[in-house]
């Protein structure tokens, strides 16, 4: 079924799919590019190294300035939903974090632990925005932007501390606290919130001026993750690797469903949760990977 003016109507599994492809396909070309950047040396390693600081350091954070600081956050209409979402952020947490009860430190180092958080915990909202553009009406993208603006601080700052404790050597509080409040996404989000229940708003020009700056996270980012994808490591997959694979998209969008039950949420809300939950990782993990010593 495909959601148009908040309404739910029949359609093909076959139409579904095509449209649900083609929502994704510009995505993969773009990762397809960056591969293809990296591996005929167009740009040189050191070149992708500023890039992904530029993307880490500027682009990202202003994106996340921009989404939070301008979304609708009315706790009355977005309050079940945004409660639905914090519930299957931990126990994504939980279960991610859970794999080491599985595999040792000799079949999965404390890195690759931290990858496998990532990777269960972020979303992708540019794929989810991206399908539900496609697939839905402009009330499921309202939602989704509403579960941006509550899952991306909470996201990002249960990373960082992840990261610290697992990659960047810094267990005490002062050293997570440190890594929370430098760390640029943390920031970002921080700013976002802050604008967003501030008193007054920006000029339009300088909103204008965030989002052209915010606008160019999205390709760069794709680019970068395309970049860092090795062939060789994907024709070899471990264990780890494979049930990590499997959290997000097999497990994670059935643990919204049965909680969006027990809410009773409206459809164009579970229908936006499960494009949350059922997307990849979001390309910003790679970055962070890369900054604070994960895998």
């Amino acid at each position: 079924m495909i959601v148009q003016s908040g309404k739910w109507n029949e359609n093909s599994d076959e139409n579904r799919e095509m449209t649900a492809a083609f929502a994704i396909f510009p995505i993969a070309i773009v990762f397809f590019i960056g591969w293809l950047a990296k591996i005929t040396g167009l740009l040189k390693a050191e070149h992708w190294s500023g890039i992904e600081a530029l993307s880490f350091r500027l682009l990202i954070p202003v994106l996340l300035v921009v989404t939070i600081g301008t979304a609708e956050l009315d706790p009355t209409k977005i309050g079940p939903l945004a409660l639905a979402m914090v519930a299957v952020v931990v126990i994504a947490s939980v279960m991610s974090l859970a794999l080491r009860l599985i595999f040792s430190r000799d079949n999965l180092s404390d890195a690759s632990l931290s990858t496998l958080f990532q990777t269960t915990t972020r979303w992708n909202a540019f794929v989810s925005l991206g399908a539900a553009e496609l697939l839905a009406g402009p009330e499921v993208l309202l939602f989704i932007a509403v579960s941006m603006a509550v899952l991306i601080p909470i996201i990002n700052i249960g990373n960082v501390v992840v990261l610290a404790w697992l990659c960047a050597g810094s267990a005490t509080l002062s050293g997570i606290f440190k890594a929370i409040v430098k760390n640029p996404l943390v920031i970002g989000s921080v700013l976002g919130l802050a604008l967003n229940f501030a008193a007054f708003e920006l000029p339009e020009t300088a909103i204008r001026s965030l989002e052209i700056i915010g606008r160019a996270a999205l390709g760069i980012g794709l680019l970068v993750v395309g970049a860092g994808i090795s062939f060789k490591r994907l024709s070899a997959p471990n264990a780890p690797t494979l049930v990590g694979a499997l959290l997000r998209p097999a497990i994670l969008p059935f643990v919204f469903i049965a909680i969006s039950n027990i809410l009773s949420l409206p459809p164009e809300q579970v229908l936006a949760g499960i494009l949350v939950t059922a997307v990849p990782a979001a390309s910003n993990g790679y970055v962070v990977a890369k900054a604070m010593g994960g895998d």
